[in-house]
């Protein structure tokens, strides 16, 4: 942080104002009170800090994600001591059930407490069984998990306020979220503030433990916090991200495109293969733009308005323009040469497809739904606009390439180019990604252009795809089955936030071939430059 730990009076109340302003109207105060939201002092115990108080009011906003979410902090101890309790802002609108959780920077959990009786908002406080040890200068997380997807939130607070106390700092980068069942909140949102706090007691004690991960290879930096100042809320705020949760389309009952015979079943891909000759101008060494991919340009298309759902087996969408949703329920679907204007989803059915030159999304606006999802798919040379995330998957047996995506990120978006998100016991296994362009550059609320962290994920092949912006560009994590394949990948030099690659320790499960490098491109897509290659895998 940028000089002293503590803010003046006079600077704690022009951060106040520009708050106000973030997170939109604040309800009225009593003029008596208004001085105490976002307090300038630590936490009065004598011998306890905080970042915020527990007194103070917030001017907080609902957070609504649909499902469940792990919201936190990243923060830095200055000297060592103990945290003795954690502690949460309730929005008015959440429900009961909260956990928290604090862990160390390698994604250790050190301790999890539960709330026991909740007040309908404001500061939920719950002490530790046990006290629990921080080293000065270590990295830590403190956060809480909100089972329905309700949260307050004040949004991009830490890229203009850094918290802290005489013992403690918060990061710029900061805002880390989980979506599931409670773990370590890994992503990173746009510096929005969830409102999860410590309390922190200096002193010292028996550190706790926290295993070291062994790294091998050439390692980019985690972001590590910096410091703070301390501030108290207690009203309404609304969080980050909206989530990419499904609605399940309606069924109108359009005028259906006349199927034809069977042909394809489920896509089995297997594994890397050279990247498919397609329309001129796409094959390598040059990568996915406009012109090469989407429905082409000089085809009459057939309207069909509104959603429509695909439930013939073998039924072919071949030169249609669907103005709304399109719901894949019957296996071996074929959709090419068409425009959909809403997502393509088999997220609640058992149904299957192939979609191959046409475009997804509409030409104005941003959706924030993944466009193209969920299992059982091939995609090869779609053209993905007007959404916030490109492609989900959710079960096995996804194959996409030859493709191109431009993102875009609104206020409640956490964007992502492909993410695989399998909550419960669905298994992911079979994903190639191969010979895509993926532009996040103009998505200013995003996650990464590829994120590929889920914990029941596996077989995955990554080779050949022109990637841009993100907090991490290439953002993978192994945990289980054979080696991850990822080769001749191409990473805008600069577009990230954090860095080009993180593979969270496990670069000894990624087989991390030749051709992966850091370049410079031109409007069209062109490489114009290798900045540096990356010959070993980066952790």
């Amino acid at each position: 942080m940028n000089g002293s730990p503590h803010r003046t009076l006079t600077a704690a109340a022009a951060a106040l104002v520009a708050l106000a302003a973030l997170a939109g109207p604040a309800p009225a105060l009593p003029a008596e009170r208004q001085a105490a939201v976002f307090p300038v002092t630590p936490r009065a115990a004598a011998q306890e800090e905080s970042f915020w108080s527990p007194t103070s009011v917030v001017p907080a906003k609902l957070g609504r994600d649909r499902r469940p979410v792990e919201l936190g902090m990243r923060f830095t101890a200055s000297r060592t001591g103990s945290v003795v309790a954690v502690r949460f802002y309730k929005h008015r609108r959440a429900a009961a059930g909260h956990s928290a959780s604090l862990w160390d920077g390698a994604g250790n959990r050190l301790a999890r407490v539960a709330f026991g009786t909740e007040t309908a908002s404001g500061w939920q406080e719950a002490r530790l069984p046990e006290p629990v040890t921080l080293r000065a200068g270590r990295s830590y997380v403190v956060s809480y998990h909100a089972p329905d997807g309700r949260y307050a939130v004040a949004r991009h607070y830490f890229r203009r306020y850094l918290p802290g106390t005489d013992s403690l700092s918060a990061s710029r980068w900061n805002g880390a979220f989980a979506y599931g069942a409670s773990a370590f909140p890994r992503r990173t949102s746009a510096g929005h503030n969830y409102l999860v706090d410590v309390v922190f007691r200096p002193g010292t004690g028996t550190p706790s433990p926290s295993p070291s991960p062994t790294r091998t290879r050439t390692q980019t930096p985690t972001p590590t916090p910096t410091v703070t100042t301390t501030v108290t809320p207690t009203a309404t705020v609304s969080p980050t991200r909206t989530p990419t949760s499904t609605p399940e389309p309606t069924k109108p009952e359009p005028t259906k495109p006349q199927p034809t015979s069977p042909q394809p079943t489920s896509p089995q891909p297997t594994g890397p293969e050279p990247s498919t000759p397609g329309r001129p101008g796409c094959e390598l060494p040059a990568h996915p733009t406009p012109a090469c991919t989407g429905v082409p340009d000089s085809l009459r298309l057939s309207t069909i308005k509104g959603d429509f759902t695909a439930a013939k087996p073998g039924q072919v969408l071949d030169g249609v323009h669907i103005t709304g949703d399109l719901t894949v329920e019957a296996s071996g679907v074929v959709i090419r040469n068409s425009r959909i204007d809403g997502m393509i989803t088999n997220w609640k059915t058992g149904g299957s497809f192939t979609i191959t030159d046409s475009t997804v999304g509409p030409e104005k606006g941003c959706r924030i739904y993944p466009a193209v999802g969920e299992k059982n798919f091939t995609a090869t040379r779609i053209e993905v606009r007007g959404f916030d995330d490109g492609f989900r998957m959710s079960g096995r047996n996804v194959t996409i390439r030859d493709s191109y995506v431009n993102l875009c990120g609104p206020p409640t978006s956490h964007s992502d180019g492909i993410q695989a998100y399998c909550p419960g016991g669905i298994v992911c296994s079979g994903l190639v990604f191969d010979h895509n362009t993926i532009d996040q550059r103009e998505a200013p609320q995003h996650s990464d252009p590829v994120n590929l962290v889920d914990k029941n994920l596996s077989a995955v092949t990554v080779t050949d795809n022109l990637l841009a912006g993100g907090n991490y560009t290439l953002f993978l994590q192994w945990r289980s089955g054979p080696k991850w394949k990822v080769s001749g990948n191409k990473l805008v030099h600069d577009a990230w936030d954090f860095g080009p690659v993180s593979s969270a320790d496990t670069c000894e499960n990624i087989d991390w071939g030749p051709g992966n490098a850091v370049v410079t491109i031109d409007k069209h897509y062109r490489i114009t430059r290798t900045v540096r290659h990356l010959h070993d895998c980066v952790e």
